[in-house]
């Protein structure tokens, strides 16, 4: 059987990030980080389990709108410890395999998963992991390869040697293990590290070596751990969303000013100018006119409208052919 159930991974604090928010309750483009993981497995898993820890509360009542089982780590002993303590949760689901990835990467895409989802099963491999070769890669764990070219394990910066450190590909923190391994396995992790932590990617020693998919555009080994390096991962998701709709018939008077949710619907013919947000899910017509300055949030706009420049449309349906005056103020609750 092929079937799979993910884990992801969203316990942290985000320290850097300088906020009484959980690091994965940070937004891009409308949504939380953790939303974007969840979308990404919605239609490979048959089971999701999220684990939680640092503003737990806060994670576990936005999550409650999603199928997902969530599972406490407290306190924050390393990925590996995450998965020791998802061991109950592992056991009750029927599936084989299963998928980890972290709550911070927002810039993963379908493609990549399927990369490594199609190697993993062809090569019947016990560890499947997601690699990328960037050209900064102080922080992440290096990708050891053997003479054959098979990634033969993983080591941490804080643990890699000078040479090591040299390495520029690196590991993305996503997985496809095989669930009895990695029940086994984790069971055999040990704190023995500069930092103290359970490590999962020991595993991949433990295993003898992993099947490997590099992704293609390395941005989606972005984590997030700063405002700056929240900032990037926005930027990047902007210009992918505004590209896609551009090749689909979108005009943007200017694409570098808006900022359209991931599950905004945008017809053809429709006209973007600048500082447009259209957030939430939202969908827009044919033929509409979206002038400077307006917010729209999970609302319809009909066709062969035109909404004026500054104008707020909340949670409301716009009839087709409409013309909204300038500064038009349109909300569910007014």
């Amino acid at each position: 059987m092929d079937s799979m159930c993910s884990i992801i991974l969203a316990a942290g604090k985000g320290t850097r990030l300088k906020s009484s928010l959980p690091k994965v309750m940070h937004e891009i483009l409308g949504y939380p980080l953790i939303f974007y993981p969840l979308s990404l497995v919605r239609d490979i898993s048959r089971t999701t389990i999220v684990v939680v820890g640092h503003g737990r509360e806060t994670v576990t009542a936005y999550l409650g709108s999603f199928p997902v089982t969530t599972v406490v780590q407290e306190p924050q002993l390393g990925t590996g410890h995450a998965i020791l303590l998802a061991r109950h949760a592992l056991t009750e689901t029927d599936a084989d395999h299963i998928l980890i990835l972290p709550g911070d990467m927002p810039l993963i895409r379908e493609n990549s998963l399927k990369g490594l989802k199609d190697a993993y099963f062809t090569s019947r491999a016990d560890v499947g992991v997601l690699t990328a070769r960037i050209a900064e890669p102080h922080g992440y764990g290096r990708i050891i390869r053997n003479d054959a070219g098979r990634v033969q394990r993983i080591v941490e910066e804080q643990d890699a040697s000078a040479e090591q450190r040299r390495i520029d590909e690196i590991n993305t923190g996503v997985y496809i293990i095989r669930k009895q391994f990695l029940l086994a396995s984790v069971e055999r992790l040990c704190p023995d590290n500069a930092k103290g932590e359970f490590y999962l990617t020991d595993v991949v020693a433990m295993a003898g070596g992993a099947e490997s998919f590099m992704v293609n555009d390395p941005d989606e080994a972005h984590g997030i751990n700063s405002r700056d390096q929240l900032c990037f991962a926005q930027t990047r998701m902007q210009q992918r969303i505004n590209r896609a709709h551009m090749e689909a018939g979108v005009t943007f008077m200017d694409p570098d000013t808006a900022w359209i949710s991931p599950t905004a619907v945008i017809e053809q013919d429709v006209e973007i100018w600048p500082n447009v947000h259209i957030l939430g899910r939202s969908s827009i017509e044919t033929g509409v006119r979206v002038m400077p300055g307006v917010w729209i949030r999970d609302s319809a706009i009909g066709a062969s409208s035109t909404i004026g420049i500054g104008s707020i449309i909340q949670g409301t349906p716009v009839e087709k052919e409409s013309v909204l005056a300038p500064y038009t103020r349109v909300s569910r609750d007014a």
